[in-house]
Parts: structure tokens; C-alpha cells; sequence
């Protein structure tokens, strides 16, 4: 009696579900894909994992959005596999090899027994039938009971031990079994074999169902190889199968993943005709592909296109727009549909990576105003923006002060919130922030952080302890400028400009230090700044604070 707790080797993954096949029923033997020969053994002819390459594949069970899926493979390094996710590991050969190297002379490397760890993880309900079929010797167990103990695998996530499991059957696969194994060798990643499992099934008098033909279109299409999809395409009509909407949708992302933009769109136009009506994802897909292309106007009359047919647009569907237009250089335009998303409480509200594209494309064509709102906007929607975003909108609205004072507080509201979300500022955004305090009034909030910043070991800016110079100056407080610029010559080993020293000059000067004066004007010449001495003959007006830069 196999042991029901028989530890498996197979890799673990989260538990999946997987749609039963739909009953088959044999084709005419004219509408057969192919005239392979049927195997001599009861075991599946498939050939062995090492004749073909395999990499995770995302042909989507029920449970999970296939169409929101298939968007998210569209944006992948090109082989199929999704940035970040692990490629899944080969699975084993069906058969050890006997004495003579023939692999008729030992018992498969993989047997029911096997799986039972994996399918201990189902819940009770599911579980309790396949381990009774477990506790028994494999040779008892019939095809029947091996398409239970695939599903099961299916189930759970499995799909590496289920496709060992079927190559290594001894008993002769039935069309539930090959409907299952192709789905299965789809997430796998091998197109390849799930054709020739396809082929191999209409030779031995089965026909596939229209999930499994639907698989290996997906799976062909998200490699690029939309000519071979097709051609699967056009033998499951033969054979009766008639695509639904996600076999199109395949289809369709397949064309625009390898640039056949009009194609797509031809493609699109015909389904508006036919019974297949297309969803929102069939016009996403394609508005996505002419936004990737810069085409964002294209991509708009597409995108009305589907609200006139009465679809509602998914987030997939404004963010794929809201990226073109920003991709364009017309970030204004994205703006506008970002806040037409935002306030239409009946529609689809922004998300984050929504605000992301916006507040980014904002940011980098200067536009602080519309930058200021969206990042507030997201705020409210309770979404944090990146340090990365806060330390450029920080500069901009510093930028700002220059021309409107009243900017300062939501300038110190970004940097406080930029600090405490653990990302440092550049020593730009700090000199930029000690320039907006020291314009707006905030003088010895503008020294502490000069201060600050020579303790953390920034490089200071002429123009930002100038201004606070300058600063000083205007208020009368020249002891305090004075601390500054030997704070910056002596600490830091910087050598102030002109500037600086010509308003420093022009206080003491004003104050009638002239004994100071002239120690400041000696430390000036010292370090080569040439001053002049026209502050230490005349009482001057205060300076006027430049244009932040």
C-alpha cells in the first residue's frame, strides 16, 4: 500500500484553482490537427522537458482576472515571465532509465503517492477522495482516479508534480487527462509541448476543450509568437471550438506586444461586428499598445470608443491613458483626467500608481501648481508618495517662494514630511529650503538648517548662505551674519563670495564698526574676494534678496 505521507520532492507553491475541462467528444477524423502516430505505450508521447525551454507562463485560472493578468504579461521581459517572479524549475523526466538505457526497466521516478504532501494543504472538503486514492497501490488506480489526483495537484498549486505525474501514468491518458496536462504545461511555460499534447490528443480521436486551446494561444502570444497562435486559432475552428472573448483578447495582446498596432486594431473593429462582442480589456489592451508607441490621440478615440459602447473603463484602462498622454509631454491633459477620475464618485477613482504617473510627469515639466494639487489629492486618497517624488516637489515649491511668499508653508510641509519618511534630502533641496526660509521671514530657521547641514556634511551653495546673509543683514543682526560666514570659512573651508561680504561690509558699515569692517574686509582680501570699498564710506539701503535658482 502506497504511504499516504510519503514526503514529495516537488517544489511548493500558493494553492490555484484550475477549471475542469469541458466534456469532449471525438472530431471527425478530417478535422484532426495533426496525423501523429499514437504511442506504443499507455504512457503520454510527449517528448521530454529537456527538448524545450521552460519559463512561467500565465495562462490564468477562473479565480484570477485572466484579461487583468494578461495586461500585466503585455508589461514583461519578453520571454513571459513577469519582472520579479521566480522562474519555476523544470520539471523531472517521466521515466528512469533500466538496465538497458530504454526506460522500460524501472518503475517511473514519480508515482501517486508522491503528491500526497502537496495535496494535504486542500481543504478537508477537497482532499478527502483524492487521499483515499492515494492509500492505494498504484497499479489499482485508474485513469479516472489519476485525472482526480491531477486536479487536485491543480488545486494546489502544483502544476510541476502534475505534469510529472501525467508523463509518468501507466495507464493510457483520457481527453480529460491531455485537456488538463495542456493547461498545465501552458503555466509551465511550454508552448511547445501543450501543442504537441494538443495534437497528440486529436490523433488518438479526443477534442480539446476551448479552455485548452485558448491556453496555448495565450501562452504562444505572450512570447511573441502570434503567427503559430494563429495558427492554433484557426484549428480550433476547424474543429468546431469557437473562441470566446479571452481567446481574442490573447490575440489581441499577442499583436500589440510585437508592434502589429493596426493589425490589433483591425482585430478590434471586426469583434465590434461580430457576436463576440469586445469587453473593456479588448479595447485596453490596444489602447495600451498605441500609448506604449506615443499615439495617446489614437489611443483617446479608442478609449471613447469603448465608453460609447457602453463599457466602463477599468483603472488598467486610465492609467494605460494617462501614462501616454504623459509620455507625450502633455502632462496638463493628464492632470485633467486624473482630477475627472477623482471626482467622478460613480466612476473608477485613482489609484496609486494613477497619482504616480501624474505627480512625476508634473514634476519634470515644472508645472508646481497642478504638482502641488495632485500630491494633496493623493494624500487625501490615503497614498504616500515616494521620497524621490517629495524631494523634487520640495525644490519646486521652494522655487516658488521667489515670486509668491505665501508658498513657503506647503514648501516646509513637503521637506518636514520628506524627512520623516526616512529619505534624505540632496544638499540642493537643502540650500533651496534655507533660500525660501530666509526670503520668507524665518531667518533663524534658515540658520539652523545652514547649521545642519555643515554638521551633516553637505557642500553649501553660494547663493543660499548669501541670501542668509543677507537676511541677517537687512534685520540689523550683523554679529549673527558675521557667526554665518565664519561658520562657512572656518568649519566648512568654503570661501564665501563677493556678494556675501559686500553685505555684510554694508551693515558694519551702517552700524559705524568700522573697526570690524575693516577685520572683514582683510579676511576678504586674504582669501582673494575683491570688495569694495565704497561700503565703508557711505550708509547704504538694504539689499534686495535675488531670485531663487
Amino acid at each position: 500500500m502506497a504511504s499516504l505521507y510519503h514526503h514529495s520532492s516537488f517544489p511548493l507553491s500558493p494553492p490555484q484553482q484550475l477549471t475542469a475541462p469541458e466534456p469532449t467528444r471525438a472530431p471527425p477524423p478530417s478535422c484532426r490537427i495533426s496525423t501523429l502516430p499514437s504511442s506504443s505505450h499507455h504512457g503520454s508521447a510527449l517528448p521530454r522537458p529537456g527538448a524545450s525551454p521552460s519559463v512561467a507562463c500565465h495562462c490564468k485560472a477562473p479565480p484570477r482576472d485572466h484579461d487583468a493578468d494578461l495586461l500585466r504579461a503585455l508589461q514583461s521581459n519578453g520571454n513571459g515571465t513577469l519582472h520579479g517572479e521566480p522562474v519555476p524549475p523544470q520539471v523531472l523526466d517521466s521515466r528512469s532509465d533500466g538496465p538497458s538505457g530504454d526506460g522500460r526497466g524501472k518503475r517511473p521516478r514519480i508515482c501517486a503517492c508522491d503528491c500526497a504532501k502537496r495535496i494535504m494543504e486542500l481543504p478537508v472538503e477537497e482532499r478527502v477522495k483524492v487521499l483515499d486514492l492515494l492509500q492505494r497501490d498504484d497499479a489499482a488506480l485508474t485513469v479516472s482516479d489519476y485525472n482526480d489526483i491531477l486536479s487536485a495537484l491543480a488545486r494546489a498549486g502544483d502544476h510541476a508534480s502534475a505534469v510529472a505525474l501525467f508523463r509518468a501514468m501507466p495507464v493510457a491518458p483520457d481527453a480529460h487527462s491531455f485537456d488538463t496536462a495542456v493547461q498545465f504545461l501552458c503555466r509551465q511555460g511550454a508552448p511547445d509541448e501543450a501543442k504537441l499534447a494538443l495534437d497528440e490528443m486529436v490523433a488518438r480521436g479526443f477534442r480539446p476543450s476551448v479552455a485548452a486551446f485558448s491556453a496555448v494561444v495565450g501562452c504562444l502570444c505572450k512570447r511573441g509568437r502570434v503567427t503559430k497562435a494563429m495558427e492554433v486559432l484557426d484549428a480550433m475552428r476547424a474543429l468546431g471550438c469557437e473562441p470566446t472573448i479571452r481567446t481574442y483578447n490573447s490575440l489581441v495582446g499577442g499583436l500589440c506586444y510585437v508592434g502589429r498596432l493596426e493589425e490589433a486594431l483591425d482585430l478590434l473593429n471586426n469583434l465590434k461586428d461580430s457576436p463576440r462582442t469586445p469587453d473593456i480589456y479588448t479595447f485596453t489592451i490596444v489602447l495600451d499598445g498605441f500609448c506604449k508607441v506615443g499615439r495617446a490621440e489614437e489611443a483617446t478615440a479608442i478609449f471613447h470608443d469603448a465608453i460609447g459602447m457602453g463599457l466602463s473603463p477599468t483603472i488598467f484602462t486610465y492609467n494605460a491613458l494617462l501614462n501616454g498622454h504623459c509620455k507625450e509631454g502633455e502632462p496638463l491633459r493628464a492632470f485633467a483626467l486624473l482630477m475627472e477620475m477623482y471626482g467622478d464618485e460613480r466612476g473608477c477613482p485613482p489609484d496609486r500608481i494613477s497619482f504616480g504617473i501624474v505627480l512625476t510627469a508634473l514634476l519634470r515639466a515644472g508645472e508646481t501648481a497642478a504638482a502641488w494639487q495632485t500630491y494633496k489629492r493623493m494624500e487625501r486618497a490615503g497614498f504616500e508618495a515616494d521620497g524621490r517624488a517629495l524631494d523634487t516637489l520640495a525644490r519646486g515649491l521652494c522655487r516658488r517662494c521667489a515670486t509668491d511668499v505665501s508658498a513657503l508653508g506647503d514648501a516646509r510641509e513637503v521637506f518636514a514630511k520628506l524627512v520623516a519618511s526616512g529619505h534624505e534630502p540632496v544638499s540642493y533641496t537643502y540650500c533651496l529650503m534655507a533660500q525660501a526660509l530666509a526670503r520668507g521671514g524665518e531667518v533663524d530657521a534658515a540658520v539652523a538648517l545652514l547649521e545642519e547641514m555643515v554638521r551633516r556634511g553637505y557642500a553649501l551653495r553660494k547663493r543660499a548662505y548669501t541670501d542668509v546673509v543677507r537676511a541677517l543683514c537687512d534685520r540689523g543682526r550683523a554679529r549673527d551674519a558675521l557667526r554665518v560666514l565664519v561658520l562657512v570659512m572656518i568649519v566648512r573651508d568654503f570661501v564665501p563670495g563677493r556678494n556675501a561680504f559686500d553685505a555684510l561690509l554694508g551693515e558694519l558699515g551702517r552700524q559705524g564698526r568700522w573697526t570690524d569692517a575693516m577685520a572683514v574686509y582683510a579676511a576678504a582680501v586674504k582669501r582673494g574676494v575683491v570688495v569694495s570699498w565704497k561700503h565703508l564710506s557711505r550708509e547704504e539701503e538694504p539689499v534686495r534678496l535675488g531670485v531663487l535658482q
